[in-house]
C-alpha cells in the first residue's frame, strides 16, 4: 500500500511539473526580449506624437506662444502711419446776464459740428519702438524655448507611462505563473503532510510563502491598473505598451561635451538667455526715453458740417520732449538692472542644476550596461536553479521547501531584472531632455520669429 501511495504521490509530481514549463518557456523568452520590434516602435512613436499635438498642455503652450506673437505685432505697429477721426459738436457761448444753460441748449440753429481727419507718423524716437520690438522678439523666443521644454517634459511623462505599463505587464505575467507554481507545490506538500510523511510546519511555510505571492501578485496587478490609467490620460485611445520603447538616439558619454551641450541647447536655459537679452532691450529703451520724439502729422479739419465750403488742410511736425518726470526715469533704470541682475542668477543656478543632473544621470548611464548584465545573469541563473530544483525533486534529493524558495528566487530575480532595465531606459530618455535633444527626437518643431 505504501509503495502504492508513493507512486501516485510521484504521477501527481509527475504531471504538476509537466504542465509549468511550456507555459514558463513562454515568459522566459518574453523576459529577454523587453524591446518593441522596430515597427512597434515606429508606431508608438507616431502615437506619442499625435497625442502630443493635441494634449491640452501642449496646445495651452501653443496659445501662449500666440499671445506673445500677437504683443510683438502691437508694438510692431508704433511703426507705422495712424488714421484719427474725430467729431465735435459746439454751441454758441452763453450770455450770462440774459441766456440760461438750459435757454441755450434750446437755441439750435447756433450750435456747429465740427469733423476732423488726422494722419500721423512716427518720424524718429531714436531707437525706443525699435527696442521696445526687439524686447517683445525675445520674449517671443522665449517662450518659444519654455513651450518646447514643457512639451517635451510631457514626452517623458508619456515615456515613463509606457515604461510603467510594460514593466507591470511582464512582471504580472511571471507572478501568475509563479503563484500557479505555488498552488502546486503547496498541493504536493499538503498531500505528503496528510500521508504522514512530512511535517505539518512545511505546510503552514507553503501556505505562508503561496500567500506572499498571491499578494505579489494583487499589488503588481494595482500597478498595473494605475499605470494603465495614467498612460490612457496621457495617450488616450491608444493602445497600452506591453514591451519598452527602442533606444534608437545617440547618448554624448564624455562628460565635459554632455554639460556643454547641455548649457547650450537645454531649452531652459535657452529661455532664460532670450529672456536676458529682452531685459537688456528694455533698459536700452528706458534710457532712450530721455531723446525727443518728432512725430509728422496731416491734419484736415471741418468747421460746420453744414458749410460744405469751410475746411483747412494743414500739414506738421510734432515735437514732444520729456524733459524733466521727477525720477521716474532713473528709477525705471535701476530696476530694469536689477531684473538682469536676477535672471542672471536664475541662469548661473540653473547652470549648476543642470551640470549636477546632467553627471549624475551619466554616471548612472555608464555602469548601466555592467548593471543590466548582471541583473540578466542573476535572472538566468535563477531561472536555471529553479529548473534544478524541479530535476532534483524527481531523486528526492531536496524538498519542496526548497522548490519553493527557488521560486521566490525567480521572482524576485525577475522583478530586479525588468524594473532596473526600465529605470536605465528613463534614464537615457532623460539623458535627452538634459542636453536638449529631445525635442528633436520626437520633432517638436521649433519656430523661428
Amino acid at each position: 500500500m505504501h509503495t502504492v501511495r508513493l507512486i501516485f504521490q510521484r504521477a501527481i509530481v509527475c504531471c504538476v511539473f509537466l504542465y509549468t514549463p511550456l507555459a514558463l518557456a513562454d515568459i522566459n523568452q518574453q523576459m529577454f526580449n523587453l524591446s518593441m520590434s522596430n515597427d512597434a516602435h515606429a508606431m508608438f512613436m507616431q502615437n506619442l506624437q499625435n497625442s502630443l499635438s493635441f494634449h491640452p498642455e501642449a496646445l495651452l503652450q501653443d496659445s501662449l506662444i500666440a499671445q506673445q506673437v500677437n504683443q510683438a505685432k502691437i508694438v510692431e505697429t508704433d511703426l507705422k502711419p495712424k488714421m484719427f477721426f474725430q467729431i465735435n459738436s459746439k454751441s454758441a457761448p452763453l450770455d450770462s446776464e440774459t441766456d440760461s444753460f438750459f435757454q441755450s441748449l434750446q437755441q439750435k440753429n447756433n450750435s456747429v459740428v465740427d469733423q476732423t481727419l488726422i494722419l500721423e507718423k512716427l518720424i524718429t524716437d531714436f531707437g525706443q519702438t525699435k527696442n521696445r520690438i526687439s524686447q517683445q522678439e525675445e520674449l517671443v523666443r522665449a517662450g518659444r524655448a519654455t513651450g518646447v521644454s514643457e512639451k517635451t517634459k510631457l514626452a517623458l511623462r508619456m515615456f515613463d507611462a509606457c515604461f510603467n505599463t510594460a514593466a507591470y505587464s511582464l512582471l504580472l505575467e511571471v507572478a501568475d505563473s509563479s503563484v500557479a507554481r505555488h498552488q502546486e507545490i503547496t498541493d504536493l506538500i499538503k498531500i505528503r503532510v496528510e500521508s504522514g510523511r512530512a511535517p505539518g510546519r512545511e505546510l503552514s511555510r507553503s501556505s505562508a510563502r503561496l500567500a506572499e505571492a498571491k499578494a505579489k501578485k494583487l499589488l503588481l496587478a494595482k500597478n498595473l491598473s494605475e499605470a494603465v490609467a495614467n498612460f490612457n490620460s496621457l495617450l488616450p485611445n491608444q493602445t497600452a505598451c506591453k514591451q519598452f520603447p527602442l533606444s534608437k538616439f545617440y547618448i554624448e558619454f564624455d562628460q565635459f561635451s554632455a554639460v556643454n551641450l547641455a548649457q547650450t541647447e537645454n531649452n531652459e536655459i535657452r529661455s532664460l538667455n532670450f529672456k536676458i537679452k529682452s531685459l537688456e532691450r528694455q533698459l536700452q529703451s528706458v534710457q532712450k526715453g530721455k531723446y525727443p520724439k518728432l512725430k509728422a502729422e496731416i491734419r484736415a479739419d471741418k468747421y460746420d458740417i453744414s458749410n460744405t465750403d469751410d475746411y483747412n488742410l494743414v500739414g506738421a511736425v510734432t515735437f514732444n520732449w520729456d524733459l524733466y518726470q521727477g525720477k521716474k526715469r532713473r528709477i525705471q533704470e535701476q530696476n530694469s538692472k536689477e531684473e538682469i541682475k536676477s535672471a542672471t542668477y536664475e541662469k548661473d543656478a540653473l547652470h549648476r542644476k543642470v551640470e549636477s543632473l546632467v553627471t549624475s544621470n551619466l554616471a548612472e548611464l555608464k555602469q548601466s550596461k555592467l548593471r543590466l548584465e548582471a541583473f540578466a545573469e542573476a535572472y538566468k541563473a535563477n531561472v536555471q536553479s529553479r529548473e534544478q530544483h524541479k530535476a532534483q525533486f524527481f531523486g528526492a534529493n531536496i524538498s519542496l521547501l526548497e522548490l519553493l524558495q527557488s521560486e521566490r528566487d525567480y521572482l524576485e530575480a525577475a522583478e530586479a531584472f525588468v524594473l532596473n532595465t526600465k529605470q536605465v531606459r528613463m534614464a537615457e530618455h532623460l539623458h535627452l531632455f538634459y542636453t536638449g535633444t529631445l525635442d528633436s527626437y520626437i520633432m517638436i518643431a521649433q519656430e523661428n520669429y
